[in-house]
């Protein structure tokens, strides 16, 4: 009983020991480098595409640059403009700015919706494409 009473101590003591730590090296910077991985995931995706593409991949700058505009509201908090910025990303891709691919483009809007925090984008969009591809085009 008093080992396991020693080992609980002992671990508590641990883990105040890292918040303290983690606090005062930034700790708090460091849990917004983790809140920003999905965007990372994201700005992977677009290169990927991006070095798909070959030589037209300057095709691709624009989407970057609205990811970078992401991160800037992303970074000083800004809930609610990561939320528009984020919005303005699947604009673009929807109506393939620049003359992206359709293919580039679906397969990264597919890729934003699963990677991305739903309260940063309009899962309605996500959710009525999938309804789409679920059931069909229109019938003429």
């Amino acid at each position: 009983m008093r080992i396991s009473y020693d080992i609980t101590r002992t671990m508590a003591r641990g883990l105040l020991l890292t918040c303290v730590i983690l606090l005062l090296a930034g700790g708090w910077s460091t849990a917004a480098a983790i809140e920003q991985d999905w965007l990372d995931a994201m700005v992977q995706a677009v290169l990927v595409e991006q070095a798909k593409e070959g030589a037209s991949g300057n095709l691709f700058a624009p989407y970057l640059g609205q990811l970078t505009m992401v991160r800037g509201h992303l970074i000083s908090g800004e809930s609610e403009a990561v939320y528009r910025a984020m919005n303005r990303f699947m604009e673009m891709l929807q109506t393939r700015e620049q003359g992206i691919s359709a293919e580039a483009a679906d397969r990264l809007f597919d890729y934003c919706y699963l990677v991305t925090p739903a309260q940063y984008h309009d899962v309605s969009r996500h959710l009525n494409r999938l309804s789409r591809q679920q059931v069909g085009p229109p019938s003429a």
